[in-house]
């Protein structure tokens, strides 16, 4: 099993797993883009199993209502869905090698090698996708993603139980890249930054056009040590990847003060992510203001 996978079919409902429950959004593609419906869902029986690991595990009860709703708001046929992973379940970072790795057996046992000792304290066994980082200095870096792999597949049993199959599968932020990067580049005109909060973590993003060229994941503490990691990587961007400057920094932020927009290091003003980027509905950013969510569960959709 790939994390994401079956890229090719992506289907219109969206299961999003939080820490405390479930939020289900049925999207539209056609204009104007938009989530026709939403739905959340507290876990039944409280919060989620933990494996050996400490790893969350989503059980056939705890997303059997969600599953439940979102069939009737479908008509009664619900066979595939996308779900969306908190960043905080997922290690995402950029990965030094002295040589690429394949896409193959010998590349994947090459990345899970130089995670083990990056990560402190040892991994649980881990589900891995990486892509190549471009080669902007004399560092060689691809970018992984590692979720314990107990986690995965408590999720796929989960929904397989219910007769759910599970098309797209992704943390939020690889989502948020994966489906808005393109509208963001044309908006940008440049290099730009995504900042990404959620559930404790903060996510920072530099990409040019589509591809992340920076990636920095950190628990979300309070605004002066966000105002620090914004500071070290704008330098990493500038020293090390010679960044010739960010045209445009977007703002996703799950807190009710939406204190990163308040972040003065940048030499342009943050600013959210909004519907009239990519010509939403009316009614598009009042649904993601009240569950954040949303926008990366718009974002699995949208760009496929």
């Amino acid at each position: 099993m790939k994390l994401p996978f079956l890229k090719s079919v992506v289907p219109p409902h969206v299961f999003c797993l939080l820490d405390e429950g479930v939020t289900y959004a049925r999207v539209r593609r056609d204009p104007p883009p938009g989530v026709e419906e939403a739905r959340h869902f507290r876990y039944a029986g409280g919060a989620l199993a933990t494996g050996s690991s400490g790893a969350p595990l989503v059980t056939r009860e705890a997303v059997a209502e969600a599953v439940k709703a979102a069939r009737a708001l479908a008509g009664g046929t619900l066979r595939r869905a996308s779900v969306i992973l908190p960043d905080a379940w997922a290690r995402i970072l950029p990965v030094e090698l002295e040589t690429m790795p394949g896409q193959d057996p010998a590349g994947r046992e090459m990345v899970l090698w130089k995670l083990k000792k990056l990560i402190p304290g040892g991994t649980p066994e881990m589900e891995i996708v990486y892509e190549p980082m471009p080669v902007l200095s004399e560092e060689k870096r691809v970018l992984v993603t590692a979720v314990p792999r107990e986690t995965i597949d408590s999720i796929e049993r989960a929904f397989e139980d219910l007769g759910v199959r599970i098309g797209y599968l992704a943390p939020a932020s690889l989502s948020l890249i994966e489906g808005l990067s393109s509208v963001l580049a044309r908006a940008a005109g440049g290099d730009y930054a995504l900042l990404h909060r959620s559930a404790g973590t903060l996510s920072f993003l530099i990409l040019r056009g589509s591809t992340p060229i920076f990636f920095r994941q950190r628990p979300a503490d309070g605004d002066d040590e966000h105002e620090r990691e914004a500071r070290l990587s704008l330098s990493y961007y500038a020293e090390r990847l010679k960044g010739p400057g960010l045209a445009a920094v977007y703002i996703h932020d799950s807190a009710p003060d939406r204190s990163l927009e308040r972040i003065s290091v940048f030499a342009v003003a943050p600013r959210a992510v909004e519907g009239s980027l990519f010509g939403a509905g009316p009614d598009f950013d009042e649904r993601v203001a009240a569950r954040p969510e949303l926008l990366p569960a718009f974002a699995a959709v949208y760009g496929k």
